[in-house]
């Protein structure tokens, strides 16, 4: 039988993005968290988080260069044991974690404080990608496929909205169903999937006291404390002007505000440098979304396809969402801005979702000619709902012998 052999290139574009957006940064949490540094060190270390990003930036580099190196399709196939490795951390998070204002949502691990619901969105989105990829046909099944969907997603929900953490257990639950909507599940029950979703997101955010008072303070604003910081970002966004204020005033407004270079740094970005980079920086998250688009339309297997689309949702939508709370239009949380904001698991994740869509798009597949359905793309009763408008030898629907 005929064999030729496919050879894809890595997505510079998509290289270039991550890096500018890696570079800038590091640039931003140097202005954003000096007065924080200073006051943790009693002055004496400055650069505290500037040397703490550069670290995990190192580590980063070394995870999206072996995952790379490694390969997409092997990483899969131990991608299992990452899940239930994330599983026991998330765990543990409960029984050795270290408290933040009540929640506990990190551990000490050789040095390195980690959160482990930050590490667990690339491995979930991988895992997904590998367990949705492998239904096929099952996919509108409920006993075979949906209810054991909900159960494995939500296992990992539960244990992060417990922490709590209702914004990273939104954005984990929002990619898993977009990962089930384009795999080719029936859109009646996503559908169902959402809406019951929603009711119980809102349930929780309700009954959680802190969580409740963001909401309230977004919609009835107040003099709650949540109101307040709402009010600041928004403030600060207005008056940025298109040029900004530079770095020196930049500086003196964080140093009224607890962890600017965390998940406030849109904000002060947009109040120091100005309105115009605020659009760059946003143009980059959209033209990163853009290119995993991409990768996920040319995958050469539904499992690149799937995991692609699953980490540009991702980024995207976390990006969207904390640039939504900086301009005032969403209530606080607690999400970092991707590749940007100060945060070692949340830079070390996105590196790894980063190395995983690179190794996708330079993944070299034997394909074999139109007479074989070894390599299909869809499947006879079922197709993903991302593909490419060029169809390759291997992208034919299977069919009956």
């Amino acid at each position: 039988m005929a064999t030729r052999i496919r050879k894809n290139k890595m997505d510079v574009p998509l290289l270039i993005t991550t890096a500018a957006l890696v570079l800038f940064g590091l640039t931003a949490v140097w202005a954003t968290s000096v007065a924080d540094a200073m006051l943790w060190t009693d002055g004496q270390e400055p650069l505290r988080f500037v040397v703490g990003q550069l670290k995990w930036l190192i580590l980063g580099l070394i995870v999206a260069v072996a995952v790379y190196v490694i390969g997409y399709r092997r990483l899969a196939r131990v991608v299992p044991a990452l899940a239930i490795a994330v599983l026991l951390l998330l765990i543990a998070v409960f029984f050795f974690g270290k408290s933040d204002y009540g929640a506990y949502r990190r551990l000490e691990l050789f040095g390195f404080s980690v959160q482990p619901s930050e590490i667990a969105k690339p491995i979930l989105i991988l895992y997904l990608a590998r367990w949705l990829s492998s239904k096929r046909d099952k996919l509108n099944d409920i006993d075979a496929a949906l209810i054991p969907f909900l159960i494995l997603v939500g296992i990992y929900l539960a244990l992060i909205l417990l922490q709590p953490n209702l914004s990273n257990a939104i954005i984990l639950a929002l990619v898993s169903v977009t990962m089930l909507y384009l795999a080719g599940a029936a859109t009646r029950q996503v559908l169902a999937v959402i809406a019951g979703g929603g009711v119980l997101t809102l349930v929780i955010a309700m009954l959680v006291p802190y969580q409740r008072e963001r909401i309230l303070g977004l919609v009835r604003g107040g003099e709650s404390s949540a109101a307040i910081q709402n009010r600041f970002l928004e403030t600060l966004t207005r008056s940025a002007g298109m040029f900004g204020h530079g770095v020196e005033k930049l500086q003196q407004q964080a140093e009224l505000v607890r962890g600017a270079h965390m998940d406030f740094i849109f904000a002060f970005i947009t109040y120091g440098f100005g309105v115009f980079v605020a659009l760059v920086l946003l143009a980059a998250f959209l033209y990163f979304g853009y290119r995993a688009t991409r990768i996920a339309q040319h995958a050469q297997s539904e499992l690149g396809m799937l995991a692609a689309a699953g980490i540009g949702v991702w980024i995207l939508l976390q990006a969207l969402i904390h640039i939504g709370v900086s301009v005032g239009v969403l209530p606080i949380t607690g999400l970092t801005l991707p590749f940007v904001s100060y945060g070692g698991a949340s830079l070390l994740a996105c590196l790894m979702g980063a190395g995983i869509l690179l190794s996708i798009s330079g993944d070299t597949q034997r394909k074999e000619t139109k007479s074989s359905a070894a390599y299909a793309y869809g499947g006879r009763y079922r197709r993903p709902r991302v593909s490419s408008t060029r169809r390759r030898p291997g992208a034919t629907r299977q069919r009956a012998r």
